[in-house]
């Protein structure tokens, strides 16, 4: 399976598998996705045989696993044509049909292409003129949607005029109607409005038919179009399959494109509303008291009537949480663990330094992939500049520094002693330029070098000594003094340096002459 020049990924297996477990037909499948019937086949079989086609379908981690590579695919199949193109021209001009043709190559020239490419590489020596055909659908089958530009608007956020748009979505067998005014088609208000366009309705129909818009289809193509990552999980969380129609060919919306100028011509016109709330509001109203009252000049019914009758309970459930907007971002993990969307950092494996990561930015989650595997996930920032930090995404030796903090100090020298614990109280609780945190930090990995029951009575005799540097401590225990006796007070000595309380020659009064 390709995509006119670039090679399949397991977002479009998934997507192949995700609408034949819906439609269970190989041949649906094919056509509502553009591609060959044998390479539908192909996946399914695949999906079959490994196990992945049960209830629930498996992530793309997952299908990559399966497949033996993270970017799984087949092989581009590249036309080689050009060599056999006065034979092609010569088959055609003696009436000999596609489909024999592509036998004729096979069996004289050993072309192993697919009837697809054949199709798209004869097109301009055939005449295809076809007569046009209108297609019905079901109630709850399908929806068409479409942008149109109305004019300009008043836009109440930024105190300016601006042009508005209008997303209308149409549903293709009651022409019932959901319609909302907006002053961009990007991927945010693309999604926001499906969204409102299904609460709206009450359901969701089973496909929705669109032109090929960037916020929704990344890539334009007759069989294959790339749709945007997050309209594909909304549909997967709404369970629409997406229905894009040929490049060049919005004929193929035609419902949905003839409500544009009715709405423009019958609403707009007359609307003297100022700003995207009054609008709305009116459009709302216009919806279900004209519109949706109108005989329909090709149902011949009043849309209204034909949802609430026949529609309406023929759509899909909505699910019970509305979609979490999401936006994907492609970002680089940099040397500090972090990578940086929409202006906040948000921390990452420290093993993925300098690597290519997606990010998924949702309502309320922030969450990290790599080749479709989750491997980080956040709290989303409220506002530009915030970071989002999981101390076990830096290295070990980094990771346990910083989990070192004055409360972890205070516990751990509690466990020690007593007098430990209120050696390291006196040492972050004092008044110094200097920070006591990475004091306090060193003078507990001394009870690592020194033995635990050292430093509790070097502490003894530090608080009562108003000794609080880390190198007077240990000196302390490098020269044993921790075990000489003396008299113990009830309170370490009042000291608001790092001076010694006592006098120097006081202090070091017992220690032999030549170390003192």
């Amino acid at each position: 399976m390709t995509r006119q020049g670039r090679q399949a990924g397991m977002e479009d297996i998934r997507e192949v598998l995700r609408t034949y477990q819906r439609l269970s037909s190989i041949k649906g499948t094919a056509r509502l996705l553009g591609c060959a019937k044998g390479t539908v086949r192909r996946y399914v079989r695949w999906a079959r045989d490994h196990g992945l086609l049960g209830d629930v379908l498996p992530s793309e981690g997952e299908l990559a696993r399966a497949w033996g590579r993270a970017e799984g695919g087949e092989a581009i199949i590249r036309s080689q044509l050009t060599p056999h193109q006065g034979a092609i021209e010569a088959w055609l001009a003696g009436g000999i049909p596609l489909v024999r043709i592509q036998e004729l190559l096979v069996e004289q020239h050993g072309w192993s292409g697919s009837y697809a490419t054949l199709k798209r590489y004869t097109a301009p020596w055939r005449d295809d003129t076809e007569a046009t055909i209108r297609i019905e659908t079901k109630p709850g089958e399908e929806a068409q949607v479409d942008f149109g530009h109305l004019g300009p608007l008043w836009d109440e956020w930024e105190k300016r005029m601006r042009k508005a748009w209008v997303f209308l979505m149409t549903l293709s067998y009651s022409r019932h109607q959901y319609a909302e005014v907006v002053f961009g088609q990007d991927v945010g208000t693309w999604v926001g409005c499906h969204r409102r366009a299904f609460e709206w309705f009450g359901g969701v129909p089973e496909r929705v038919v669109l032109d090929n818009l960037k916020a929704a289809i990344v890539k334009a193509a007759v069989y294959d179009p790339l749709v945007n990552r997050t309209y594909a999980e909304q549909a997967e969380h709404y369970g629409f399959l997406i229905s894009p129609c040929r490049p060049g060919e919005p004929q193929h919306k035609g419902k949905v494109e003839r409500g544009v100028p009715y709405l423009r011509n019958n609403f707009w016109r007359t609307f003297q509303g100022k700003g995207t709330t009054a609008a709305n509001a009116a459009l709302k109203v216009w919806i279900m008291d004209t519109a949706g009252q109108r005989v329909h000049g090709t149902i011949r019914r009043k849309p209204l009537e034909v949802f609430a009758a026949e529609e309406r309970s023929a759509l899909r459930p909505l699910p019970a949480t509305p979609y979490d907007l999401a936006v994907w971002k492609e970002a680089t993990v940099h040397a500090d663990c972090h990578v940086v969307a929409e202006g906040s950092y948000y921390s990452a494996p420290y093993r993925l330094r300098g690597e290519r990561v997606l990010v998924r930015l949702g309502l309320q989650l922030a969450q990290i992939y790599k080749d479709h595997e989750l491997v980080a996930s956040h709290a989303r920032a409220n506002r530009p500049g915030t970071r989002r930090t999981d101390v076990a995404h830096y290295p070990p030796e980094k990771a346990a520094w910083l989990e070192k903090t004055p409360q972890w100090c205070l516990a751990e020298a509690a466990r020690v002693g007593p007098w430990t614990r209120r050696l390291v109280e006196e040492v972050l609780g004092r008044q110094h330029p200097l920070d006591g945190l990475r004091r306090a930090q060193g003078l507990l990995h001394l009870g690592k070098t020194y033995g635990w029951r050292r430093l509790e009575r070097a502490s003894l005799r530090a608080v009562n000594y108003g000794l609080y540097t880390y190198q007077g401590i240990k000196r302390m225990l490098e020269r044993g003094l921790d075990g000489q006796p003396m008299a113990i007070t009830d309170a370490p000595v009042a000291s608001r340096s790092f001076r010694h309380a006592r006098p120097v020659a006081e202090l070091l009064a017992h220690l032999p002459a030549k170390e003192a």
